[in-house]
Protein backbone atom coordinates (compact mmCIF):
# COMPACT_ATOMS: atom_id res chain seq x y z
CA UNK A 1 0.00 0.00 0.00
CA UNK A 2 1.29 3.43 -0.88
CA UNK A 3 1.72 5.64 2.17
CA UNK A 4 1.66 9.42 2.07
CA UNK A 5 3.34 11.32 4.90
CA UNK A 6 -0.11 12.42 6.02
CA UNK A 7 -1.32 8.79 5.76
CA UNK A 8 -3.71 8.90 2.80
CA UNK A 9 -4.84 5.38 1.93
CA UNK A 10 -5.06 4.16 -1.65
CA UNK A 11 -6.62 1.03 -3.20
CA UNK A 12 -4.84 -2.16 -2.10
CA UNK A 13 -4.94 -4.24 -5.23
CA UNK A 14 -5.54 -4.25 -8.93
CA UNK A 15 -8.70 -6.20 -8.18
CA UNK A 16 -10.13 -3.25 -6.29
CA UNK A 17 -9.36 -0.97 -9.20
CA UNK A 18 -10.98 -3.32 -11.69
CA UNK A 19 -14.25 -3.28 -9.74
CA UNK A 20 -14.59 0.51 -9.92
CA UNK A 21 -13.31 0.60 -13.52
CA UNK A 22 -12.14 3.94 -14.92
CA UNK A 23 -13.19 6.08 -11.97
CA UNK A 24 -11.27 3.86 -9.53
CA UNK A 25 -8.22 3.85 -11.76
CA UNK A 26 -8.21 7.64 -11.90
CA UNK A 27 -8.59 7.89 -8.13
CA UNK A 28 -5.79 5.39 -7.59
CA UNK A 29 -3.42 7.50 -9.69
CA UNK A 30 -4.34 10.85 -8.17
CA UNK A 31 -1.55 10.46 -5.62
CA UNK A 32 1.03 10.83 -8.41
CA UNK A 33 -0.46 14.03 -9.84
CA UNK A 34 -0.51 15.59 -6.37
CA UNK A 35 3.31 15.55 -6.28
CA UNK A 36 3.50 18.16 -9.08
CA UNK A 37 3.28 21.88 -8.38
CA UNK A 38 1.65 22.48 -11.78
CA UNK A 39 0.66 20.46 -14.83
CA UNK A 40 0.29 23.04 -17.63
CA UNK A 41 2.59 25.63 -19.17
CA UNK A 42 2.17 28.11 -22.01
CA UNK A 43 5.44 29.21 -23.63
CA UNK A 44 3.59 32.07 -25.31
CA UNK A 45 4.94 33.41 -28.61
CA UNK A 46 8.60 32.53 -29.14
CA UNK A 47 11.00 33.23 -32.02
CA UNK A 48 12.39 30.52 -34.25
CA UNK A 49 15.48 28.90 -32.74
CA UNK A 50 14.86 30.12 -29.18
CA UNK A 51 16.02 27.71 -26.49
CA UNK A 52 12.71 27.29 -24.73
CA UNK A 53 12.16 24.81 -21.92
CA UNK A 54 10.10 24.43 -18.76
CA UNK A 55 10.64 22.44 -15.56
CA UNK A 56 7.64 20.64 -14.06
CA UNK A 57 9.00 20.21 -10.54
CA UNK A 58 7.70 17.59 -8.14
CA UNK A 59 8.45 16.25 -4.66
CA UNK A 60 8.15 12.66 -3.48
CA UNK A 61 6.06 13.21 -0.35
CA UNK A 62 5.45 9.51 0.19
CA UNK A 63 7.18 7.07 2.49
CA UNK A 64 8.28 4.75 -0.33
CA UNK A 65 10.96 5.53 -2.92
CA UNK A 66 9.61 6.43 -6.34
CA UNK A 67 10.84 5.38 -9.78
CA UNK A 68 10.06 7.02 -13.13
CA UNK A 69 10.01 4.34 -15.80
CA UNK A 70 9.38 6.51 -18.86
CA UNK A 71 8.46 9.94 -20.17
CA UNK A 72 6.81 10.21 -23.57
CA UNK A 73 5.30 12.97 -25.69
CA UNK A 74 2.35 13.20 -28.05
CA UNK A 75 4.19 15.59 -30.38
CA UNK A 76 7.73 15.86 -31.71
CA UNK A 77 7.52 19.59 -31.07
CA UNK A 78 8.39 18.89 -27.43
CA UNK A 79 11.25 16.76 -26.08
CA UNK A 80 10.75 15.67 -22.46
CA UNK A 81 13.34 14.23 -20.06
CA UNK A 82 13.48 13.55 -16.35
CA UNK A 83 16.09 15.01 -14.01
CA UNK A 84 16.43 11.77 -12.04
CA UNK A 85 14.61 8.44 -12.26
CA UNK A 86 14.90 7.35 -8.62
CA UNK A 87 13.43 9.82 -6.14
CA UNK A 88 13.61 9.10 -2.42
CA UNK A 89 11.24 10.33 0.29
CA UNK A 90 11.13 14.17 0.38
CA UNK A 91 13.51 14.40 -2.58
CA UNK A 92 12.75 16.77 -5.46
CA UNK A 93 13.06 16.12 -9.17
CA UNK A 94 11.66 17.56 -12.39
CA UNK A 95 10.31 16.71 -15.81
CA UNK A 96 12.05 19.07 -18.24
CA UNK A 97 10.17 19.86 -21.45
CA UNK A 98 12.05 21.51 -24.31
CA UNK A 99 10.08 23.19 -27.09
CA UNK A 100 11.61 22.32 -30.46
CA UNK A 101 11.64 25.78 -32.01
CA UNK A 102 14.13 24.90 -34.76
CA UNK A 103 12.14 22.14 -36.47
CA UNK A 104 8.57 23.40 -35.91
CA UNK A 105 6.67 26.64 -36.52
CA UNK A 106 3.20 27.90 -35.71
CA UNK A 107 0.99 26.95 -32.80
CA UNK A 108 2.01 23.64 -31.22
CA UNK A 109 0.89 21.71 -28.16
CA UNK A 110 1.88 18.44 -26.57
CA UNK A 111 0.75 16.10 -23.82
CA UNK A 112 3.63 14.69 -21.80
CA UNK A 113 2.93 11.36 -20.08
CA UNK A 114 5.06 10.51 -17.05
CA UNK A 115 5.02 6.77 -16.29
CA UNK A 116 5.74 5.73 -12.69
CA UNK A 117 6.20 2.03 -11.91
CA UNK A 118 7.21 2.14 -8.24
CA UNK A 119 5.91 2.11 -5.55
CA UNK A 120 2.70 1.71 -7.54
CA UNK A 121 1.90 2.12 -11.22
CA UNK A 122 0.59 5.54 -12.22
CA UNK A 123 0.61 7.95 -15.15
CA UNK A 124 0.67 11.73 -14.89
CA UNK A 125 -0.18 13.93 -17.85
CA UNK A 126 1.42 17.34 -18.31
CA UNK A 127 0.59 19.84 -21.05
CA UNK A 128 2.66 22.45 -22.88
CA UNK A 129 1.77 24.80 -25.71
CA UNK A 130 3.19 27.75 -27.59
CA UNK A 131 3.38 29.62 -30.87
CA UNK A 132 6.69 29.52 -32.79
CA UNK A 133 7.15 32.41 -35.21
CA UNK A 134 9.15 31.51 -38.29
CA UNK A 135 9.66 35.15 -39.32
CA UNK A 136 11.55 36.14 -36.14
CA UNK A 137 14.94 34.68 -35.23
CA UNK A 138 17.15 35.51 -32.23
CA UNK A 139 20.86 34.79 -31.92
CA UNK A 140 21.62 33.35 -29.43
CA UNK A 141 18.42 31.43 -28.78
CA UNK A 142 18.42 32.37 -25.09
CA UNK A 143 20.04 35.00 -22.90
CA UNK A 144 22.36 32.96 -20.67
CA UNK A 145 24.33 34.79 -17.99
CA UNK A 146 25.80 31.66 -16.42
CA UNK A 147 27.08 31.73 -12.81
CA UNK A 148 27.77 35.10 -11.19
CA UNK A 149 29.01 36.31 -7.83
CA UNK A 150 26.72 38.51 -5.70
CA UNK A 151 26.99 42.13 -6.79
CA UNK A 152 28.39 41.20 -10.20
CA UNK A 153 26.94 42.85 -13.31
CA UNK A 154 26.93 41.20 -16.72
CA UNK A 155 25.66 42.00 -20.22
CA UNK A 156 24.84 39.97 -23.31
CA UNK A 157 24.16 41.02 -26.89
CA UNK A 158 21.25 39.55 -28.84
CA UNK A 159 20.66 39.86 -32.58
CA UNK A 160 16.96 39.96 -33.53
CA UNK A 161 16.08 39.39 -37.20
CA UNK A 162 12.69 39.78 -38.84
CA UNK A 163 11.78 38.66 -42.35
CA UNK A 164 8.62 40.46 -43.42
CA UNK A 165 7.20 43.90 -44.06
CA UNK A 166 9.47 46.94 -44.04
CA UNK A 167 7.53 48.83 -41.37
CA UNK A 168 8.06 46.17 -38.65
CA UNK A 169 9.28 47.66 -35.36
CA UNK A 170 9.99 46.72 -31.77
CA UNK A 171 7.97 49.29 -29.84
CA UNK A 172 8.86 48.22 -26.29
CA UNK A 173 10.63 45.59 -24.21
CA UNK A 174 8.83 44.25 -21.14
CA UNK A 175 9.97 42.26 -18.11
CA UNK A 176 8.63 41.64 -14.63
CA UNK A 177 12.22 41.45 -13.36
CA UNK A 178 13.49 44.91 -12.34
CA UNK A 179 17.07 43.58 -12.28
CA UNK A 180 17.12 43.33 -16.08
CA UNK A 181 17.98 46.34 -18.21
CA UNK A 182 17.69 46.60 -22.01
CA UNK A 183 19.14 48.98 -24.59
CA UNK A 184 19.50 48.95 -28.39
CA UNK A 185 22.47 49.79 -30.57
CA UNK A 186 22.41 53.40 -31.81
CA UNK A 187 21.87 52.37 -35.42
CA UNK A 188 19.08 49.85 -34.73
CA UNK A 189 17.11 48.87 -36.65
CA UNK A 190 19.04 48.21 -39.84
CA UNK A 191 18.10 46.36 -43.00
CA UNK A 192 20.28 43.51 -44.21
CA UNK A 193 21.11 42.69 -47.84
CA UNK A 194 18.50 39.93 -47.93
CA UNK A 195 15.79 42.36 -46.77
CA UNK A 196 15.56 41.47 -43.08
CA UNK A 197 14.93 44.03 -40.36
CA UNK A 198 17.64 43.62 -37.73
CA UNK A 199 18.00 44.90 -34.16
CA UNK A 200 21.06 44.60 -31.91
CA UNK A 201 19.86 44.47 -28.31
CA UNK A 202 21.98 44.60 -25.16
CA UNK A 203 20.53 42.90 -22.07
CA UNK A 204 22.12 43.77 -18.73
CA UNK A 205 21.80 41.84 -15.49
CA UNK A 206 22.18 44.41 -12.72
CA UNK A 207 24.39 44.09 -9.67
CA UNK A 208 21.25 44.19 -7.49
CA UNK A 209 20.13 40.72 -8.63
CA UNK A 210 19.49 38.55 -5.54
CA UNK A 211 21.11 35.20 -4.86
CA UNK A 212 19.45 32.23 -6.57
CA UNK A 213 18.47 30.86 -9.96
CA UNK A 214 17.33 33.23 -12.68
CA UNK A 215 14.69 31.66 -14.90
CA UNK A 216 12.91 34.57 -16.51
CA UNK A 217 12.08 36.14 -19.85
CA UNK A 218 11.91 39.45 -21.64
CA UNK A 219 9.01 40.26 -23.95
CA UNK A 220 9.44 42.11 -27.24
CA UNK A 221 6.36 44.19 -28.02
CA UNK A 222 6.07 44.86 -31.76
CA UNK A 223 3.84 47.14 -33.83
CA UNK A 224 1.82 44.24 -35.22
CA UNK A 225 -1.92 44.00 -34.64
CA UNK A 226 -1.73 40.40 -33.37
CA UNK A 227 0.92 38.01 -32.04
CA UNK A 228 2.88 41.10 -31.06
CA UNK A 229 4.38 39.84 -27.78
CA UNK A 230 7.48 37.69 -28.39
CA UNK A 231 9.28 36.01 -25.46
CA UNK A 232 13.03 35.47 -25.15
CA UNK A 233 14.16 33.27 -22.22
CA UNK A 234 16.68 34.65 -19.70
CA UNK A 235 18.66 32.30 -17.46
CA UNK A 236 21.53 32.44 -15.00
CA UNK A 237 22.45 31.94 -11.37
CA UNK A 238 23.78 34.27 -8.71
CA UNK A 239 25.87 32.15 -6.37
CA UNK A 240 25.38 32.46 -2.62
CA UNK A 241 28.39 33.46 -0.46
CA UNK A 242 28.22 29.93 0.95
CA UNK A 243 27.40 27.01 -1.33
CA UNK A 244 26.20 23.83 0.34
CA UNK A 245 26.05 20.39 -1.23
CA UNK A 246 23.58 18.64 1.05
CA UNK A 247 23.86 14.98 2.01
CA UNK A 248 21.90 12.65 -0.24
CA UNK A 249 18.42 11.83 0.96
CA UNK A 250 18.66 8.75 3.13
CA UNK A 251 15.59 7.15 1.63
CA UNK A 252 14.08 4.23 3.57
CA UNK A 253 16.07 2.58 6.36
CA UNK A 254 15.20 0.13 9.12
CA UNK A 255 14.97 0.85 12.82
CA UNK A 256 18.21 0.32 14.72
CA UNK A 257 20.44 0.95 11.68
CA UNK A 258 22.83 3.83 10.98
CA UNK A 259 23.70 5.94 7.96
CA UNK A 260 26.78 8.06 7.29
CA UNK A 261 27.28 10.82 4.74
CA UNK A 262 28.84 14.24 4.33
CA UNK A 263 28.00 17.90 3.79
CA UNK A 264 30.25 19.96 1.52
CA UNK A 265 30.42 23.73 2.16
CA UNK A 266 32.45 26.09 -0.01
CA UNK A 267 32.98 29.81 -0.54
CA UNK A 268 35.00 32.10 -2.76
CA UNK A 269 37.40 33.00 0.08
CA UNK A 270 38.80 30.92 2.99
CA UNK A 271 36.53 30.65 6.01
CA UNK A 272 36.14 28.80 9.29
CA UNK A 273 33.10 26.74 10.26
CA UNK A 274 32.37 27.93 13.80
CA UNK A 275 29.37 25.72 14.59
CA UNK A 276 27.12 23.03 13.11
CA UNK A 277 23.82 22.50 14.87
CA UNK A 278 20.81 20.19 14.60
CA UNK A 279 18.03 19.76 17.16
CA UNK A 280 17.51 16.06 16.32
CA UNK A 281 19.55 13.93 18.72
CA UNK A 282 19.68 11.11 16.15
CA UNK A 283 21.92 13.27 13.94
CA UNK A 284 25.60 13.54 14.90
CA UNK A 285 27.49 16.35 13.20
CA UNK A 286 30.34 18.66 14.27
CA UNK A 287 32.33 21.60 12.90
CA UNK A 288 35.55 20.77 11.02
CA UNK A 289 38.81 22.52 11.88
CA UNK A 290 40.83 25.00 9.85
CA UNK A 291 40.28 27.96 7.55
CA UNK A 292 39.84 27.05 3.88
CA UNK A 293 37.59 27.56 0.87
CA UNK A 294 36.02 24.08 1.08
CA UNK A 295 35.00 22.09 4.15
CA UNK A 296 33.74 18.50 4.32
CA UNK A 297 31.48 17.89 7.32
CA UNK A 298 30.87 14.22 8.27
CA UNK A 299 27.30 13.40 9.32
CA UNK A 300 25.85 10.30 10.98
CA UNK A 301 22.22 9.33 11.53
CA UNK A 302 21.14 6.64 14.02
CA UNK A 303 17.59 5.48 13.23
CA UNK A 304 16.63 4.24 16.69
CA UNK A 305 13.16 2.71 17.10
CA UNK A 306 10.98 5.65 15.98
CA UNK A 307 9.11 4.79 12.76
CA UNK A 308 8.09 7.34 10.13
CA UNK A 309 9.32 9.97 7.70
CA UNK A 310 11.51 12.82 8.91
CA UNK A 311 13.08 16.04 7.69
CA UNK A 312 15.52 17.87 9.94
CA UNK A 313 17.23 21.23 9.44
CA UNK A 314 20.97 21.57 9.96
CA UNK A 315 22.41 25.05 10.60
CA UNK A 316 26.00 25.82 9.61
CA UNK A 317 27.65 28.98 11.00
CA UNK A 318 30.92 30.45 9.71
CA UNK A 319 33.15 33.47 10.34
CA UNK A 320 32.28 35.12 7.02
CA UNK A 321 31.29 38.73 7.79
CA UNK A 322 28.31 38.77 5.42
CA UNK A 323 25.75 35.98 4.96
CA UNK A 324 27.93 33.63 6.98
CA UNK A 325 25.09 31.33 8.07
CA UNK A 326 23.52 28.69 5.84
CA UNK A 327 21.13 25.77 6.20
CA UNK A 328 20.61 22.33 4.76
CA UNK A 329 18.35 19.37 5.53
CA UNK A 330 18.55 15.64 6.14
CA UNK A 331 15.48 13.64 5.18
CA UNK A 332 14.34 10.06 4.95
CA UNK A 333 11.94 7.41 6.19
CA UNK A 334 12.31 4.78 8.93
CA UNK A 335 10.46 1.45 8.85
CA UNK A 336 10.45 -1.59 11.10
Amino acid sequence: MLSLIRRVALPLSLGCIAVVCTAGSAAAQKWAAEMFADSKHDFGIVPRGAKTEYRFEFTNKYEQPLHIADVRTSCGCTSPRFEKADVKTYEKSAIICEFNTRAFVGYKSAVITVVIDRPSYAEVQLQVEGNIRSDIVTEPGEIQFGALQPGQEKSQTVRISYAGRNAWEIKDVLSENSNLGVSFAANSPTRTRDGRVEYIMNVRLKDTTPVGDLNDQIILKTNESQYNLVAIPVRGRVLPPLEVTPPNAIGTMKTGTTWTGRIVVKAKEPFTVTNVDCEDSRIAVSAPEGKKVLHVIPIKFAAGDKVGAFRQKITIKTDLPKDGVTHTSLMGNIVE
